[in-house]
């Protein structure tokens, strides 16, 4: 469990929650060619990398394990380290599909001896900060697909299906041009 939000989102538009990110003291590290790599600049945002991690110090320490084949991964899961980032990311773009991507932040973790921590104050505060920064990016935008039954006494008929997503301009003009979500 956590907090989660999706979106559709470019790589220039996630340059700004990058930077917010920072702006409120955060530490960016990805994950990239076996090694976890950080920084206090939006520099480490590049094309070829799609998932980051916003490590707020204030919040704890990361943990950065080395595996037996010596590949670095970052500890980001039900641990003391995943309760000091926020998971983010922008979308990939390839063979006229648009993946999402997420803010996520778990709601906390059992330690050794089976107590529940939850995640720090300070954490939420950054998370809900930034969730309002992609709302601004990417605004709720109602989309109409068109999709048929699999099932039922309407199989195979079309229908419309109307659904909400915080999505960017951009991602938006790709759908008008042949995109879908995926």
């Amino acid at each position: 469990m956590g907090k989660q939000i999706n979106y559709w989102m470019e790589h220039e538009s996630f340059l700004n929650i990058a930077k917010a990110a920072i702006e409120q003291g955060c530490i960016i590290l990805k994950e990239y060619n076996d090694k976890v790599v950080q920084s206090k600049d939006s520099s480490i945002v590049t094309s070829e990398c799609y998932n980051y991690y916003f490590h707020l110090p204030s919040a704890g320490k990361v943990v950065i394990k080395t595996l037996a084949d010596g590949r670095e991964v970052l500890d980001h899961f039900y641990s003391s380290s995943g309760n000091t980032i926020i998971e983010a990311g922008f979308s990939c773009f390839k063979d006229k599909w648009i993946t999402g991507n997420r803010l996520y932040a778990i709601s906390g973790y059992y330690n050794d001896t089976d107590e529940w921590i939850p995640r720090p104050e300070c954490l939420t505060k950054l998370y809900n900060f930034l969730v309002r920064k992609v709302k601004k990016v990417a605004p709720y935008t109602e989309l109409i697909d068109i999709r048929r039954y699999t099932n039922g006494d309407h199989y195979g008929e079309e229908f419309e299906w109307k659904h909400k997503e915080y999505i960017t301009p951009f991602c938006l003009n790709l759908i008008e041009n042949g995109y879908s979500l995926r």
